[in-house]
């Protein structure tokens, strides 16, 4: 399945949204570059632009990590929080969509891994990621049926009262 589940874009001019989680990673990698090349963080807000507070927060979110320090700058990279995205997708397909697993058990491989340290591992959660899983196999279905039906040959379709010698 291809359908890509992510968030509604954010937009920068409504303070009280939070900033898509790729975007963010991104621009995080890149206020750590402008900081080694010693811009303050003042500047490094100034050029990005993002709020310096939220620089600050960004800064003190990834401090706060207990992960080993590389896997902390993995899933905090745009490529380490696509890949985190396709797992828990993937988790949540194989586990609850296919398997007979629910949203509980989803919660506790996430905890198990320690996943939960980048992830929401609570019920509600995962909850939320579970319903855009299912609106994404939806949506998948009515697109896969619309094309596959385009190549078929029409045929012609026996009625059940034709079958058993109705008229009507």
């Amino acid at each position: 399945m291809r359908t890509v589940i992510q968030g509604k874009q954010q937009s920068h001019e409504d303070p009280h949204l939070r900033w898509d989680r790729i975007r963010r990673a991104a621009l995080f990698v890149q206020y750590c570059d402008l900081q080694a090349q010693g811009f303050s963080q003042r500047q490094a807000a100034e050029t990005l632009p993002v709020p310096r507070t939220t620089l600050q927060a960004w800064r003190a979110y990834q401090e706060r990590r207990t992960a080993h320090p590389a896997v902390v700058a993995l899933f905090h990279s745009p490529p380490g929080v696509a890949f985190l995205h396709r797992l828990v997708l993937g988790i949540h397909l194989v586990c609850i969509e296919v398997g007979a697993c629910g949203i509980h058990l989803v919660g506790l491989l996430v905890a198990l891994t320690g996943l939960d340290r980048f992830v929401g591992a609570s019920s509600g959660t995962q909850h939320q990621v579970n319903r855009q899983v299912e609106e994404a196999i939806v949506v998948y279905r009515r697109e896969e049926s619309r094309r596959l039906a385009q190549d078929m040959p029409a045929k012609a379709l026996i009625t059940a009262s034709a079958t058993f010698g109705h008229s009507e």
